[in-house]
């Protein structure tokens, strides 16, 4: 993010955005299994893989793909790795809603931490890759 830059955040598109991250949120920690089960990188790759390829599946239905998105996996995967299939002891599934709002929150009258700003701008801008290259898919019926 450089300095003083503007962005244009397209409000629709973060919901859509917020809707595929809690939806992963949300088979990651129901498909879960334990921590023996999942204690090798590749059955955690696997995991989160299937989670993933899941939530795109349900998007393409909609008419939006993401599955071709390798930055966006990748993105999720490092977030999810660190942040839940390693840690000793889980969150709550609260605690993740908890900080994917603060990011996706996008209220004029709220003033945002840079450091989450930083991360909107960041995430958007992965997510649009893949609404970029689709021809009008968002255009209202």
């Amino acid at each position: 993010m450089r300095p003083n830059s503007k962005y244009i955040i397209i409000k629709d598109r973060i919901e859509i955005y917020k809707d595929f991250t809690y939806n992963l949120l949300y088979y990651i920690k129901e498909y879960y299994l334990d921590k023996d089960t999942l204690k090798l990188d590749e059955d955690i790759k696997n995991h989160y893989n299937w989670c993933f390829n899941k939530v795109c599946n349900e998007f393409k239905l909609e008419g939006i793909d993401f599955s071709t998105n390798d930055t966006l996996r990748e993105y999720f995967y490092g977030y999810y790795y660190h942040q839940f299939y390693r840690l000793e002891k889980i969150h709550e599934v609260s605690h993740y809603e908890n900080f994917w709002e603060k990011i996706f929150e996008v209220d004029e009258n709220k003033t945002k931490n840079k450091n989450i700003l930083k991360v909107l701008i960041e995430i958007y801008q992965i997510f649009d890759t893949s609404i970029t290259k689709e021809k009008n898919i968002l255009v209202l019926a």
